[in-house]
């Protein structure tokens, strides 16, 4: 889940980390008058500054930036538009500052550019990034010699440290994705203030966090979904609907990706993407099942691709809750089924016993990628 800026700050300002003074603006509520503030729309996405979406006001034109921002976002779809007033931070510096966690080395990743601003998406090769064991917790001084070399002493760098592991914090306690505070604005007086903050949740860890359901920001993310999606949401599960003529029902984000590529390269693009955060529990195999098979029943979709792997789980227990799942809900559509699997997993079931019990319902069963786009590709010449 994206957070807006401002539930995004206060996770910060809850941790005592320096933001701005600043107001929420809630749709129907007059725009106050007397000083000049940022007028921001609270959207989850980036890119606001260059779509007009945040606006400096003078002390007497509040009310018509207000008015402003908030058309720019009805114009987006956006009919109850929430906006941030934020006071003017006069910035010596504007740095960039991110956590983000790099699963292949399997660490925590904190990144610095002194370039930060709206521009930093052309300064990639000025970011620095500084790696963090997840077996630890990391102090101030860890990071003293990180920032020294970008040319920091004194105030500023003793500030800065303790700014970074006060983030981790932030970053590690909520279950984030990413942290990102860009820019990280210092002061005259060598302090940091983050005038901009995005944080993106790990809808995975929504169960240790029974108040996100609550955010403002869930409520944006369902307000533009199918209710197909809605009820995938309701159901521990992901789903998005595409424009295509395959449905995908797949264990896993990343093989899910990679079937959609495979897919659209074969001219037979997904009609959606889908993804299980509850585990592999009858139930969740039937939810999902279900759903994917209701959206085949449109006729736009032509077949459907099941596509599963099986490393140390017993594949004998995940046939037979397929196998039941497909007797009792056959599908709308000609069905392949992937099933990738090896050792621990066919202690008790082996692939060709597998493929036997899915041959005899009629619906053909490949062990690898290419096995199943070849199924799928004469699937396709034989569907008109």
């Amino acid at each position: 889940m994206n957070l807006v800026e401002f539930e995004a700050k206060a996770l910060l300002r809850n941790a005592c980390l320096p933001v701005p003074r600043s107001r929420v603006l809630r749709h129907g509520e007059a725009a106050p008058t007397g000083k000049p503030v940022v007028v921001k729309a609270q959207v989850p996405f980036g890119g606001r500054g260059k779509q007009g979406l945040v606006l400096v006001t003078g002390a007497d034109d509040v009310a018509e930036k207000v008015s402003l921002v908030r058309q720019r976002m009805v114009e987006r779809g956006y009919n109850e538009p929430i906006v941030l007033l934020e006071e003017l931070t006069q910035a010596a510096a504007e740095t960039y500052l991110a956590w983000r966690i790099d699963d292949v080395g399997q660490c925590y990743v904190l990144s610095f550019s002194l370039a930060g601003g709206v521009e930093i998406e052309s300064q990639a090769d000025s970011i620095r990034e500084f790696r963090v064991d997840p077996r630890t917790v990391p102090a101030a001084q860890d990071f003293l010699a990180f920032f020294s070399e970008s040319g920091y002493k004194g105030r500023a760098l003793t500030t800065l440290t303790r700014f970074a592991v006060a983030s981790w914090r932030v970053f590690v306690q909520n279950d984030a994705h990413l942290l990102e505070i860009n820019p990280l604005a210092f002061t005259s007086r060598g302090d940091v203030v983050a005038l901009d903050a995005k944080i993106v949740l790990d809808d995975n860890a929504d169960l240790r966090h029974g108040d996100w359901a609550e955010f403002h920001s869930a409520k944006l993310t369902t307000a533009g979904m199918t209710d197909l999606e809605r009820r995938a949401v309701d159901g521990g599960l992901t789903l998005v609907e595409l424009q295509g003529e395959t449905a995908v029902i797949s264990g896993g984000a990343g093989l899910g990706l990679s079937l959609m590529d495979l897919l659209a390269d074969a001219g037979m693009p997904a009609a959606n993407f889908v993804d299980t955060s509850g585990g592999s529990a009858a139930s969740v195999y039937e939810r999902r099942t279900q759903l994917v098979f209701e959206l085949a029943e449109r006729d736009e979709v032509k077949s459907i691709l099941l596509y599963l792997t099986v490393a140390a789980s017993n594949l004998a227990r995940h046939v037979k809750t397929l196998v039941e799942i497909l007797d009792r809900t056959p599908p709308p559509k000609p069905l392949v089924i992937g099933l990738l699997c090896a050792g621990a997993a066919e202690r008790e079931m082996n692939f060709q016993q597998a493929q036997a019990l899915f041959a005899d319902r009629g619906y053909p069963c490949a062990r690898d990628l290419k096995g199943v786009m070849e199924a799928m590709v004469q699937l396709r010449q034989k569907t008109p």
